[in-house]
């Protein structure tokens, strides 16, 4: 996981409130957007609503043929009808006039208009009535109706500067339309002009501006509610991070004590052992010269005066003769251990094959009996007189815990696990409980009686102590009476 530290914090928390800054700005203008479409289509769907009023009355006007109403200063007679009986008297003497289609619409367009604003337009590009006649927007529409369009045209445009919803729908010819306009030469179909209406959009505008400041209010609070969440989360990192910086700190100074504790009681271990081994190298080494005397005496005894003796003191003579050199091994062993801690290392390329064949070589005229085998191993870098002892110590117990088998047989050879060399010694000699595995290596340890087999239990923990010294490690793989393998491996 990535360090993070103040910068990081803060840039994080940027980016954050830049990013929330742009989710929130993206979502009011969307929103707004749509309030604005929405104020559109409703001044839109009230245009379309009030042409289809028109619509529908004139399509009944046609139907009936045109009204008779009253002539009065509102509703006078036509000057540009032309239709038989425009005028007529009734019986009782009342003058009426034909008011057709067109003139209908128009008056409630007038009227309309008066009382709710919208304005209605019935208009043509040749009007009868000069009042009729269309401006420029209406022109234009009219002209793509003639060459086939169809449809309702809507566009948003200032009238007397005031915005306006303007949608015209073409006006066809009808059957009953030909009463009055069949001298022109239109037919049943042909587009006779349109029908408009506008619709102002200061109401809707003021609706939508309503609505764009409640948006604008609860996307302003959302935004600060967001920021004042970001500032919170980055005071609690920015607490976070000084805890953890306290707490580094802190483990800093307890691994700088703990080191210094570390280098103090190593230097007191180093100067113990120092001190123990130039101990047991000098208590070694100074017994070895009563012991030389000892050994020397009773080599004397048993050559000269053995006549003398009784044949017990002769086997006693014997016992004296035999420890003594026993213990003469025992000190040479533990010389030999101490040493190996206290010499330098003479670091070479060592031949691993011929070294372990040399050793097999020197070993293989006690045990004539045995079947050694020594498969090619990888070379390694180390001390080569302490690698001697190592093979000499392996391939030597192997050897002597085989010996009672009818066909001993050691196997020395190498292989690559995990990626790393290891090199063995496996024998079928009499094996060990791998229970007692962790006793295998300790100084004058022995899983067998020193009756059945000889020695001083040493040999192992030197291989073990010259292994380590060269940065490896030692295990064992063994079971009772099916021999044992040692393995071994080395920092190159």
């Amino acid at each position: 996981m990535s360090h993070i530290d103040r910068p990081a914090i803060a840039r994080y928390t940027f980016w954050a409130c830049v990013l929330w800054s742009l989710i929130v700005g993206a979502s009011l203008y969307w929103n707004y957007s749509h309030e604005h479409d929405s104020t559109l289509a409703l001044a839109y769907n009230e245009a379309v609503a009030n042409i289809n009023k028109d619509m529908t009355f004139r399509r009944w006007a046609t139907a009936h043929g045109g009204v008779y109403v009253p002539t009065t200063a509102e509703t006078p007679s036509n000057p540009y009808l032309v239709a038989p009986n425009k005028d007529i008297t009734t019986s009782e003497g009342q003058k009426l006039t034909l008011m057709n289609p067109a003139y209908i619409v128009r008056q409630m367009q007038q009227s309309y208009g008066a009382a709710f604003g919208v304005k209605g337009h019935i208009t043509s590009l040749r009007p009868l009535n000069p009042a009729n006649a269309a401006d420029p927007w209406e022109t234009s529409v009219l002209q793509g109706f003639e060459r086939g369009g169809d449809g309702d045209v809507a566009t948003v445009a200032d009238i007397a500067g005031v915005p306006h919803m303007r949608v015209m729908r073409a006006m066809k010819v009808e059957p009953g339309c030909l009463k009055c306009h069949g001298h022109q030469g239109y037919k049943e179909g042909d587009v006779r002009g349109g029908v408009s209406a506008s619709v102002p959009l200061e109401p809707y505008r003021a609706r939508e501006d309503k609505v764009l400041r409640a948006l604008v209010g609860s996307h302003a609070a959302i935004w600060l509610v967001g920021l004042m969440l970001f500032a919170s989360l980055s005071r609690r990192a920015l607490l976070r991070l000084e805890e953890r910086e306290a707490a580094e700190r802190e483990i800093r100074e307890l691994n700088n004590r703990l080191e210094e504790r570390v280098r103090e009681r190593t230097i007191e271990l180093e100067r113990a052992m120092k001190e123990l081994e130039s101990f047991s190298y000098s208590v070694s080494h100074d017994l070895r010269t009563p012991l030389r005397a000892l050994n020397g005496y009773a080599r004397l005894i048993r050559e000269q005066e053995a006549e003398r003796l009784s044949a017990d003191g002769c086997e006693m003579l014997e016992r004296v003769w035999v420890n003594a050199e026993k213990m003469g091994e025992l000190i040479d062993n533990i010389l030999r251990f101490s040493r190996i801690g206290r010499d330098d290392m003479n670091w070479v390329v060592v031949d691993m094959t011929a070294l372990a064949r040399s050793v097999v070589a020197e070993l293989r005229a006690d045990y004539p009996a045995a079947q050694i085998t020594v498969a090619d191993l990888p070379p390694t870098t180390g001390d080569v007189a302490m690698l001697r002892q190592v093979w000499a110590n392996l391939i030597g117990n192997a050897l002597k815990f085989s010996s009672k088998r009818e066909r001993p047989q050691i196997e020395v050879g190498a292989e690559v696990l995990n990626g790393e060399t290891v090199y063995f010694v496996r024998d079928n000699g009499a094996g060990f409980d791998m229970a007692f595995a962790t006793r295998l290596f300790g100084v004058f340890q022995r899983m067998h009686a020193a009756s059945d087999f000889p020695g001083t239990g040493a040999g192992l923990a030197i291989a073990k102590r010259v292994i380590e010294r060269h940065g490896g490690r030692i295990w064992a793989e063994a079971e009772i009476d099916k021999g044992a393998t040692f393995h071994f491996t080395l920092a190159d």
